[in-house]
């Protein structure tokens, strides 16, 4: 890849993001990991994602879309204004946990995000995912 792309995954699943970033950097990405959603908002302005790999529950039970809701503030004035249009794909569990289907809500005010994976995911498939997304 002569420009590789940076992923950012936020995700308090150590183990997790230790798999998932030896598969993309297989790939030629360069890849971070932050473990908390506070750690991930400090980290997107030091990496300046290209995409980013969200899960929800991490400290508390919305802690992930906490980080949705800096991104797509829309506020020109947030700290974050020149991340808004990085795409985000939400790798989570939530959906079993609290028996409502999120992915239904992709896109719209409720869940601005460019996708929606539940976990357990294979490795093939949100490679696949994340590709698709960047090709946009």
């Amino acid at each position: 890849m002569a420009d590789k792309k940076k992923i950012l995954m936020i995700d308090d699943d150590t183990n997790l993001v230790n798999v998932i970033k030896t598969v993309f950097e297989v790939k030629g990405y360069e890849f971070y990991g932050a473990y908390s959603a506070t750690e991930g908002l400090e980290r997107i302005k030091e990496v300046e994602p290209d995409l980013i790999i969200l899960d929800v529950i991490m400290e508390d039970f919305v802690a992930g879309f906490r980080v949705v809701s800096e991104l797509r503030t829309g506020d020109k004035n947030s700290a974050f204004s020149a991340y808004s249009k990085v795409p985000i794909l939400m790798l989570t569990s939530v959906t079993s946990k609290t028996r409502l289907n999120f992915g239904e809500r992709i896109g719209t005010a409720l869940l601005p995000v460019d996708a929606f994976l539940e976990k357990p995911v294979k490795p093939a498939e949100l490679l696949s995912k994340v590709e698709s997304i960047l090709k946009k």
